[in-house]
């Protein structure tokens, strides 16, 4: 898997679930994030359905409207690239929320499967440079490994700078990478990692994005009606009759001679959802649409 190492102004899309009063905003808009230099950044969150919410940072401020789900945006101007670290501000009536030592800079997103996720920790030849590390305006979000059916409008996680406890948990090419740029350009650089060994891009795509695709709604439509009318107990009954089947199978072979005795097939496996197995539609989010192996 070729790791992708993408800029982007700090957006990561979620729908939302639910309605909450209070103004709040994803964690991923926390204390030690950086924002993307020279663009007008998107903050979103929630409050109270139809308040006025307003942001500020660094003398600039912009306004939006709650929804009747309590969900609104703003957009406000980054400027240049600064590492003195500013606070953003989030108030709607007698609440606030604020954001301290935000940085401005460049963000990179980085996605890949185990090349990208392959940690600093595990590059023992580099043990020294890690110890010797510390960049405070080179900073990291890693996005955990969860799953969920549906779309989330928020994850955990916090953003850390470059130190000898933070970088071992670091992507190794994300952080040769980013480290790089943040020496070379002199600015705050900061890397959102979400990166899942051996999960292609299907695993995080949503059911709409994939009915665009040529052939695709067809495969989808087809496995989410097998799972519909999946049921536990006909799916037991018939895998205890299947189990039995070839122990009777296996005990037969093992009666006759070595030389009578053709190939077993595979012991059955144990039932499982449609959805929760590997190979079949949403195990983790996946959708496998073909393997290939050649010996």
């Amino acid at each position: 898997m070729r790791p992708s190492l993408i800029p982007l102004s700090l957006a990561v899309l979620f729908t939302s679930t639910g309605l909450r009063a209070e103004l709040s905003v994803p964690s991923f808009f926390s204390k030690g994030m950086v924002l993307q230099r020279e663009r007008d950044a998107a903050i979103w969150g929630k409050a109270n359905p139809g308040g006025e919410v307003t942001v500020s940072f660094k003398g600039q401020s912009a306004t939006a409207k709650a929804g009747a789900d309590g969900k609104w945006r703003a957009t406000i101007p980054t400027g240049s690239a600064d590492a003195s670290g500013a606070v953003l501000s989030v108030k709607s009536g007698d609440e606030s929320v604020e954001i301290a030592d935000v940085l401005v800079g460049e963000v990179w997103f980085a996605s890949g499967q185990s090349n990208m996720f392959f940690t600093m920790d595990r590059v023992e030849a580099y043990a020294d440079l890690v110890k010797a590390t510390n960049l405070p305006g080179l900073r990291f979000f890693n996005a955990p490994l969860v799953t969920a059916v549906e779309p989330q409008e928020d994850i955990s996680g916090e953003w850390v700078s470059a130190t000898p406890e933070t970088v071992p948990g670091c992507s190794a090419v994300a952080f040769f990478f980013a480290r790089k740029l943040h020496l070379d350009l002199g600015i705050p650089v900061g890397v959102i990692k979400s990166a899942w060994g051996g999960k292609p891009v299907e695993t995080f795509t949503s059911r709409e994005a994939l009915n665009t695709l040529p052939g695709t709604k067809a495969l989808v439509d087809s496995l989410l009606a097998e799972d519909k009318v999946f049921d536990p107990a006909t799916a037991q009954t018939a895998y205890e009759k299947r189990l039995a089947d070839w122990e009777a199978a296996v005990k037969a072979w093992r009666a006759k001679p070595a030389d009578q005795r053709g190939r077993l097939e595979k012991k059955p496996a144990s039932p499982k959802r449609p959805l929760d197995t590997e190979g079949r539609p949403s195990a983790d989010g996946r959708i496998v649409f073909i393997s290939i192996s050649m010996s």
